[in-house]
């Protein structure tokens, strides 16, 4: 009864997962149409706060698109890399005080530390390869054989 609800409530937060970043992908895709074709080529090069805006603008869509992949990737990795995008748009195209700075560079900093320290790709692959051991299991019920296995895999299992 309890593992019955569980999946149910993980089957509606991955639905509205996928949805979100559906919604994120349009909404990227319509964003990056409209800054490319409201671009005013001759403000871009005689304006520098046009210049910003159309960085700042270009740096979100990038976030966004990022996002969708930490959405759909479940990886740490994926997770460091929006946060280090999100900081480095904050540096480069707002203006800010040296302290602000300061703190966000020690920000990256401590990112980069903990990819190269503390994140093990392991826990991540070994996530993945149970997640497909699953997959495959789901699919050998469903389907009646190992489905995804090519022949000489089912050869060797039934030896």
């Amino acid at each position: 009864m309890k593992s019955d609800v569980r999946d149910k409530i993980s089957a509606a937060a991955t639905a509205i997962e996928i949805t979100l970043g559906a919604i994120i992908l349009i909404a990227c895709i319509v964003a990056s149409l409209g800054m490319v074709f409201n671009t005013d080529t001759i403000a871009l090069f005689s304006d520098p706060e046009y210049l910003q805006a159309r960085l700042s603008d270009a740096c979100l869509i990038i976030i966004g698109i990022e996002l969708i992949k930490m959405i759909t990737s479940y990886t740490i990795d994926s997770v460091v890399d929006v946060m280090l995008l999100a900081i480095a748009r904050q540096m480069v195209v707002e203006h800010t005080s040296p302290v602000e700075n300061l703190m966000m560079v020690v920000a990256v900093g401590i990112l980069f530390v903990i990819r190269k320290y503390l994140y093990v790709s392991y826990l991540d692959s070994r996530r993945r390869r149970r997640e497909a051991r699953v997959a495959a299991a789901i699919r050998e019920q469903v389907f009646g054989t190992d489905f995804g296995k090519n022949e000489d895999e089912r050869d060797k299992t039934n030896q």
